[in-house]
Formats: C-alpha cells, structure tokens, sequence
C-alpha cells in the first residue's frame, strides 16, 4: 500500500468512527483529521468536502456489510438470510448496541443541502434490496419461503423492518428488537417442512 493510499485509508477510518459515533452533523474535518493524526491541508488531496469523504466512507461501510449477505445457490437461501441478520446482531453486540447502521446514520442525516450523499444513501439501498431480493426469489424457489410475494417489494419490506430493528437495538442496547423482527418479518413468511 503506498503512502498516499495509507493516508486515505486513515482519513476514511477516522471518518467512519466519527460518522458512526456522532453522526454526520456533529462531525467536522478537523475532527477527522485529528483522530487520524493528518494535517487538514492533506485532508483535501483525497477528499473536496465531508460529504465527499461520508460518500466513500458509506461506500466502504456498506460494501463490507454486504459482503456478508451470500448469493451463492450452493446453500440455503433461508440460512443465509438467517446467518445476515446474525451478522449484523454480532457487529452491534461488539460495540455494547451503541452503533447501528452507518448507512442507515447518514440517511437520518441527509438533507437538501448534501445531494450527493443523499444520492448515494438511495443507492446503497436500492442496492441492498436488490441483493436481498436474490436471496429471497432463491428461497422462494427452494421452497422456504412463501413464492406468492412479490420478491422485490418483499425485500423492501424486509429491509425498511431491518433497519427499524437496528434503530430500536441501538435505543434500547439490548438484542430484543432484532429477535422481533426475525420473529415477525422473516418467519411468518417461512414455509415450514411438514
């Protein structure tokens, strides 16, 4: 890794620590600069604004996240689905429930006044809803999950309760309201073996 790209690689980390500790509003540049111990001048070599530097940190944030979510068909889609909320339950319980989403963060935050990152909150959510709909149409045609839905608005449905169960874990700092949405937006839409 050359020395440039250490350098963005600190900026984008301390960004992600401060958007998902404070939020995009009560973070400054200085702020990340500062935890990632970089001049602010430089600051500007990799990035033209926060909103810029939010963009690519939600870029990287997700695109982890979503790493976690299988497409492969060699599985089953019902597990994988499973295994995905688990994930995300296990990323919070590390951090004692105070974090949720970043992406999800941002998109409370977003305004008129950033576009751009609004832009690319939509995106990054379209995209999960894409992904998700894979593995529901894959579910559904193994026979786990209820064929009749309609995959993709499902998907959507799945998502927005997911990401209102990663808002009530956070407030609450337990795992509760992640065990109702897997009890109520997953699980009454399973077909069950007879």
């Amino acid at each position: 890794m050359s020395r440039g790209d250490a350098t963005r690689e600190k900026l984008l980390l301390s960004a992600i620590s401060h958007f998902h500790g404070f939020g995009y509003n009560k973070t400054s540049i200085k702020d990340i600069v500062s935890e990632a111990n970089v001049l602010k001048g430089s600051f500007y070599n990799y990035f033209k604004s926060k909103e810029s530097v939010a963009i690519a940190a939600s870029d990287l944030f997700y695109s982890v996240v979503l790493s976690h979510l299988k497409l492969e068909n060699t599985s089953s889609p019902l597990k994988r689905l499973r295994k995905f909320v688990r994930f995300i339950v296990g990323e919070m319980r590390q951090t004692e429930f105070t974090r949720g989403c970043l992406v999800g963060d941002l998109a409370a935050e977003v305004t008129i006044a950033t576009p751009e990152l609004k832009q690319r909150i939509a995106d990054h959510l379209d995209e999960a809803a894409r992904r998700l709909a894979v593995v529901i149409a894959q579910a559904q045609q193994a026979g786990e999950i209820n064929p009749a839905l309609p995959t993709l608005e499902f998907s959507r449905f799945i998502l927005n309760s997911l990401n209102g169960a990663i808002l009530g874990t956070k407030a609450e700092g337990t795992d509760a309201s992640m065990r109702l949405f897997e009890r109520f937006a997953i699980e009454p839409f399973v077909i069950k073996p007879k």
